[in-house]
């Protein structure tokens, strides 16, 4: 009898965890989720969300979304990427779940890097890890060493979207205020999403490995130039910080664009602020 257990016991630990890579894209976007894609492999799955603005672009669904067996398609309706992540979430069944975007590049040996370090750390709830340009650059300035993720965002750190994975026993969502799509805030939902995490008690990671490679060009290298880019920014820092901090950081984040770029820094700043005021409102 004890054998018996013991041999169950052996085979429950020995199963792999599985992994679900959640691609969210919009309209015609769909077209390149194919290449996000790698060959099939044993615990890895694919939840696919597209979001549309008219059901034309249905026709655009490349067929293998719909015969592989280890993808599963959801449409949704509308605008929001914050709205469209939840919604893969809502549908994920992985032990982990990886954030994707349509112009993601991966390899298996980085999707098992995933698992494996999951599985090295098992108190971790959320790990970001590193991403890379195309051309194999390291897409931000990272820290070197493994450290808590708050560690981390005191270091200068940021997470991006396609840098996040979790387990997926989080009753965290996306804020959907912010984000590619919303009304007025584009942009801070991966670091409104962070904070939500660690004011919620679980233990989140930065871990320096590359897992993925994307587009160099991202929404936060449009700043300048950008009325709405700037004014989520000032509405992450109202969340992230409070009012009298978020201030204080627009303002540096003004004058830093007019010593290093020689931007104008009074349009920076009032838009910044009205991020505030909205988030306050």
């Amino acid at each position: 009898m004890f054998l018996v257990i013991f041999a169950m016991f052996l085979t429950k630990n020995s199963i792999a965890m599985t992994l679900d890579i959640l691609i969210c894209t919009i309209d015609e976007g769909i077209k390149r989720v194919p290449n996000v894609l790698i060959p099939k492999e044993e615990g890895i799955r694919y939840v696919i969300s597209m979001q549309y603005t008219d059901e034309k672009y249905f026709a655009m669904i490349p067929e293998i979304l719909r015969t592989r067996d280890d993808v599963t398609l959801l449409t949704l309706q509308g605008r929001g990427l914050s709205r469209n992540r939840n919604n893969a979430l809502a549908h994920a069944t992985g032990d982990i779940l990886l954030i994707a975007d349509d112009d993601n590049r991966y390899t298996s040996e980085g999707l098992r890097q995933i698992i494996e370090t999951y599985e090295c750390n098992q108190d971790a709830s959320v790990i970001c890890f590193m991403s890379e340009s195309y051309s194999g650059e390291p897409m931000k300035k990272y820290p070197t060493e493994t450290m808590s993720y708050e560690e981390a965002f005191k270091q200068g750190y940021y997470t991006t979207s396609f840098e996040m994975t979790m387990r997926n026993h989080l009753d965290i969502l996306f804020d959907e205020r912010f984000g590619l799509g919303s009304k007025m805030l584009c942009a801070g939902e991966e670091e409104v999403f962070m904070k939500d995490v660690i004011d919620a008690g679980y233990e989140a990671l930065f871990i320096p490995k590359v897992i993925v490679r994307s587009d160099a060009d991202t929404t936060g290298t449009h700043f300048v130039g950008n009325k709405k880019m700037q004014i989520s920014k000032g509405a992450t820092f109202r969340y992230l910080f409070g009012t009298r901090e978020a201030i204080w950081r627009s303002i540096k984040e003004a004058l830093h664009h007019l010593i290093h770029e020689g931007a104008n820094p009074f349009p920076i700043l009032r838009n910044m602020l009205k991020g505030i005021w909205i988030l306050q409102s």
